[in-house]
C-alpha cells in the first residue's frame, strides 16, 4: 500500500521558519490546520509560541478542541446547518466565526454565550466574502449583528487564494499590496470599533516581507508545502516536507514506463503542468536522511483511482524492480495529506490525523 511519509524535522522548520517570520513582524501567528489535520503535528506548534489555532469546518474545530486548543477560529462563512456545532463549541473554547452575509444572523439570535466573528472580504479572490469596497454591506451586518449580545465582532479576515494562481512574483505581489490596502481601509472606516485584521495565504506569508497594519496571519499549507509552492518560487524542493511511498506494480522496458501504487485516491487529481504536460508527483531520491532531488527529473504522468504511471523514464526502467518502492512529492500537500489515514515519519512512528480509524 502507498504511505505518506512525514519528514518531521523539515515540518518543524517550517513551523520554525513561519513563527519567526511572525514575530520579526509583529504579527499574531494563526495557523491554519487544514492541511496536516492532525492533533499531533498541531501540537508541535506550542513550540513556537502558538496558542489559537484556525480551521476550515465544524468538525475540525470540534478534533482540535478535544486535543485541548481553546482559541478556534472556523475559516468558513456560518451556514444554519452548523448551529448545533457551533453551540456545542462554544462551551469548550473561544470560537469565531466567519460572516459574509446578513442573511445567516438570524440563526444565530439564539445562541447561549459569546461568539466572535469576522467579516469575510474578498480583495480579488471571487470565492467567499463582501468586497472589499462595499462597506455599506459591512456596516449593515456589523450594525445588525449588534442586537445580539452574545455576537461580538472582532474584525476582517481575507484568504487572497488568487495568489496561488499562475502568474509572476510581481503579480503576487500587487495581489498582496492590494489585500492588505483593502483590510486597511476597512479598518480606517470601522476605527472607531478597533478592527483586528487576519490574512493567510501560504504563497504571500512565505515571500513578502510588508505586512501593513495587520494583526495575525493564518497560512497552513508551509507546514509541508508541495510542488504548487515550488513551482511558484515560496519553498525549495527541501522544504517539502511530505511524499508519497509508492510499490512498483509494473515494469515496462520496451515502452520505458513504470506503473506503481498510488492512484487519486492517494494523490488526488490535482495537477500542474510541467515542461507541457499534467503532472501528478515528482519523483524524489530516497536517502537516509529524508529524500533528495532524483538524478533525472521524472513525473507521474497519469493516474487512475489505483495506479500511477510515469512515462519516458529511460534507464531506470531497468534499474526498478516489482515491489521496489518509489516516492514522489505531491502537488499539493493539502489534498494529498486529506486523502491519508495517517502519516509514517522517517523514524517509523505513526502519526494519526482527523481520519484515522
Amino acid at each position: 500500500m502507498p504511505k505518506l511519509l512525514l519528514d518531521k524535522e523539515r515540518c518543524l522548520r517550517n513551523m520554525e521558519n513561519m513563527a519567526r517570520k511572525a514575530a520579526s513582524q509583529n504579527l499574531g501567528f494563526r495557523p491554519h490546520c487544514k492541511t496536516h489535520q492532525s492533533a499531533e503535528i498541531g501540537s508541535w506548534l506550542r513550540d513556537f509560541g502558538v496558542d489559537r489555532i484556525t480551521v476550515s469546518s465544524f468538525s475540525m474545530a470540534h478534533y482540535f478542541a478535544k486535543a485541548g486548543w481553546k482559541d478556534i477560529l472556523v475559516a468558513f462563512p456560518f451556514q444554519p446547518g452548523e448551529i448545533e456545532n457551533l453551540i456545542d463549541l462554544s462551551g469548550q473554547c473561544e470560537l469565531s466565526i466567519l460572516v459574509d452575509s446578513p442573511a445567516s444572523l438570524p440563526f444565530l439570535k439564539h445562541i447561549p454565550q459569546r461568539i466572535n466573528f469576522y467579516l469575510d472580504i474578498d480583495t480579488g479572490y471571487g470565492r467567499t466574502g463582501i468586497k472589499s469596497e462595499n462597506t455599506d454591506l459591512a456596516e449593515q451586518i456589523i450594525v445588525k449583528a449588534g442586537a445580539n449580545k452574545h455576537l461580538y465582532f472582532r474584525g476582517f479576515y481575507c484568504h487572497a487564494g488568487h495568489s496561488y494562481k499562475p502568474g509572476s512574483p510581481d503579480d503576487r505581489k500587487r495581489i498582496h499590496q492590494k489585500a492588505i490596502k483593502d483590510l486597511e481601509g476597512l479598518k480606517k472606516h470601522f476605527n472607531t470599533l478597533d478592527p483586528k485584521l487576519l490574512y493567510g495565504d501560504t504563497p504571500n506569508c512565505s515571500t513578502q516581507q510588508a505586512f501593513g497594519e495587520l494583526d495575525e496571519i493564518t497560512p497552513g499549507n508551509f507546514v509541508f508545502y508541495d510542488l504548487i509552492q515550488f513551482a511558484m518560487g515560496n519553498c525549495g524542493l527541501d522544504d517539502i516536507a511530505v511524499a508519497m511511498e509508492c510499490p512498483v506494480a509494473g515494469r515496462y522496458p520496451s515502452d520505458e514506463r513504470i506503473l506503481v501504487h498510488g492512484g487519486a485516491v492517494h494523490f488526488s487529481k490535482e495537477s500542474m503542468l510541467m515542461q507541457g504536460r499534467s503532472i501528478y508527483g515528482q519523483l524524489v531520491q530516497q536517502a537516509e536522511s529524508g529524500w533528495l532531488q532524483a538524478r533525472k527529473t521524472l513525473y507521474l504522468n497519469n493516474l487512475s483511482q489505483e495506479h500511477g504511471l510515469m512515462e519516458q523514464c529511460g534507464d531506470l526502467v531497468n534499474r526498478v524492480s516489482i515491489g521496489d518502492r518509489l516516492l514522489f512529492l505531491p502537488v499539493h500537500s493539502c489534498l494529498t495529506a486529506n486523502l491519508a489515514r495517517e502519516y509514517l515519519t522517517l523514524s517509523g512512528e505513526r502519526i494519526t490525523n482527523i481520519h484515522s480509524s
